[in-house]
């Protein structure tokens, strides 16, 4: 009985689809950094399993863009995650000290939640590093802007709340974009700083993703750097059915990167945050393969940046000196 050869496998059938570095790579091109927590969800839980789920679905993913563009020569460090504590005011001020050193030493940094709450150390980090001001685009089905929730400060519907309350951030320089539910509390606050730009689902689809990143960039076009935080739930749940607290009537997966490739070609792009993205709630891998495809396509995109590849316009030194 001959024996059954062996399959050949691809070289890009590893981590980050054969990408990683060195786990001393200074001069990686982007810096990836897990944050599975999820004790601050409102609704259903799962989110902290998401980080370990998305890196185990990253030798299947080929180290391309969905334009062709080749990958391989892009260097990605991976930090692993910041180990989970249950005294949630320690662990948090771990996810600032660590995700400080990712953004200072990586074009892009990439942080995998985790529900929305742990983007409130991820920004205070930002706020850390960069010097001057900066920005956050807040793609979401939700405002996240109560004061308190269920009796928590740092609950996952208070994160940008706490965001304003940093010193570097102006109120007029938070963008949110996708919304389509909210408290009577987030209401009467958006009503009281209508200095915050929000533009609603149907906004996205009446007037298209074109015209509206188009206003997020004319908001944000003088700024020194951009933070964007990615809730998965501002996708429909066609899209994005494995998530805490999914809302109908939302942005599709091709208008989510749409958005950001206007936005990493015209902005100073410096960090980006991917939560609530839950495997156990999922189906298919759906909700985490949406979130695995917006990761490539930033490795694409701050590749152009960094080398000018197609663009001789897209250059990041200017965002990073601002880093210093």
């Amino acid at each position: 009985m001959t024996s059954r050869p062996k399959p050949i496998r691809p070289p890009h059938r590893r981590p980050w689809s054969g990408l990683s570095s060195s786990s001393e790579d200074e001069a990686a091109e982007a810096g990836i950094l897990g944050v599975p927590f999820d004790s601050a969800s409102s609704f259903h839980k799962g989110a902290a399993e998401a980080p370990a789920h998305i890196r185990a679905l990253t030798p299947h993913v080929a180290p391309t863009t969905e334009e062709g563009l080749s990958l391989t020569d892009l260097r990605v460090r991976d930090y692993d995650d910041v180990r989970v504590d249950l005294n949630w005011e320690r662990y948090f001020a771990a996810v600032e000290d660590r995700a400080a050193e990712v953004i200072k030493r990586h074009p892009l940094a990439i942080f995998l939640g985790g529900d929305h709450s742990v983007t409130i150390p991820l920004v205070a980090a930002f706020s850390r590093v960069v010097k001057g001001r900066f920005g956050v685009l807040h793609f979401d089905a939700h405002p996240d802007l109560e004061d308190e929730f269920e009796g928590h400060r740092w609950s996952h519907a208070c994160t940008e709340r706490r965001v304003l309350e940093l010193p570097n951030v102006d109120s007029r320089h938070l963008v949110l974009v996708g919304i389509r539910s909210w408290t009577a509390a987030e209401h009467a606050y958006l009503t009281e700083h209508s200095e915050i730009p929000v533009h609603t689902a149907r906004e996205v689809y009446r007037r298209g993703i074109e015209a509206v990143a188009q206003d997020v960039v004319d908001r944000l076009r003088d700024i020194d750097a951009v933070y964007l935080t990615l809730d998965i739930d501002g996708l429909d749940p066609a899209f994005a059915p494995g998530t805490g607290t999914p809302e109908a009537g939302g942005v599709s997966t091709r208008e989510l990167l749409e958005l950001l490739r206007i936005l990493f070609a015209r902005l100073p792009v410096r960090a980006m945050d991917i939560v609530e993205v839950s495997p156990p709630l999922d189906c298919n891998n759906v909700t985490a393969a949406a979130a695995t495809k917006v990761i490539y396509e930033s490795f694409g995109w701050i590749k152009q940046k960094l080398r000018g590849v197609e663009s001789g316009e897209w250059r990041m030194e200017g965002a990073m000196r601002q880093c210093h």
